[in-house]
């Protein structure tokens, strides 16, 4: 499933980036790579707030729709 399904709370895993190469390594940068865990903080209008890695990332809807757990 997408991560804009994800409820807030829900810690989820990455199993797979979808779009171009420079998108995936973009994500990449931010530590979004296939097996890491994702916890959804908020969300507001499908726009996410995540933590992963210890760090809060926002991603607006149409990132997040390419990533799924």
């Amino acid at each position: 499933m997408p991560l804009t399904m994800a409820k807030s709370g829900e810690q989820v895993y990455i199993k797979k980036i979808n779009g171009r190469d420079d998108t995936k390594r973009f994500l990449e940068s931010l530590g979004f790579t296939i097996g890491t865990s994702i916890t959804v903080v908020s969300e507001l209008s499908g726009n996410l707030i995540l933590n992963i890695k210890n760090t809060r990332v926002a991603l607006d809807k149409s990132m997040a729709n390419r990533i799924i757990v």
